[in-house]
């Protein structure tokens, strides 16, 4: 699965001695696994609130727990201890979690998640905003739910139709139209 140096074993170890909590064990998930803004995380876990799709790797002083569906995304990756002078750190070189981009032949809707995730979402980021891909219909209308500082805005639809839809047509002229499913009149995080 992953390797860990034996500073970073010892060092986890150690933490895992501090706790008060006898049965804790470290989960390390892939947030947003196969996509380019992919992140792994470490947090204490216990283990008997698992589910069953989590798998046990022993180590010496702790056991790390890992979902089976990110088995293909932590394979051949690295853990290690970096230390810069006092402070500690452990850090994880994963290759596979980012995945790759979609080629040509995907799905249109592997293509419109990928879209969102590199593309449209870091700039809606900007403005503490966000897109989640809704569904797909049948006549190939992409459904959208802003979130953050999109949910509520005076300028959604000008973000909607002026941004968001036209880079995806643009990218995929098969869409038919980009629709927004938002409940906007919550307005407590609202942009503007």
């Amino acid at each position: 699965m992953f390797s860990i140096t034996e500073e970073a074993e010892v060092y986890v170890a150690d933490l895992f001695e501090q706790q008060d909590e006898k049965d804790l064990g470290l989960k390390v998930d892939v947030e947003k696994a196969g996509t380019p803004v992919a992140t792994v995380t470490f947090n204490f876990c216990i283990k008997s609130d698992l589910p069953d799709s989590y798998q046990e790797f022993p180590f010496i002083g702790f056991s790390a727990f890992i979902d089976e569906s990110n088995n293909q995304y932590l394979s051949d990756s690295h853990v290690a201890l970096k230390i810069d002078g006092t402070n500690k750190k452990l850090t994880i070189t994963a290759p596979n979690a980012k995945g790759e981009a979609p080629k040509d032949d995907a799905p249109l809707e592997e293509k419109v998640l990928f879209t969102i995730v590199t593309e449209v979402n870091p700039s809606l980021s900007s403005h503490g905003g966000f897109v989640d891909l809704v569904e797909i219909t049948k006549k190939n209308e992409v459904v959208l739910n802003f979130g953050g500082g999109c949910q509520g805005c005076s300028s959604v639809n000008m973000t909607l139709k002026d941004g968001v839809e036209k880079q995806l047509k643009t990218l995929y002229p098969e869409i038919s139209a980009v629709l927004d499913a938002t409940d906007h009149s919550y307005k407590e995080n609202a942009y503007m």
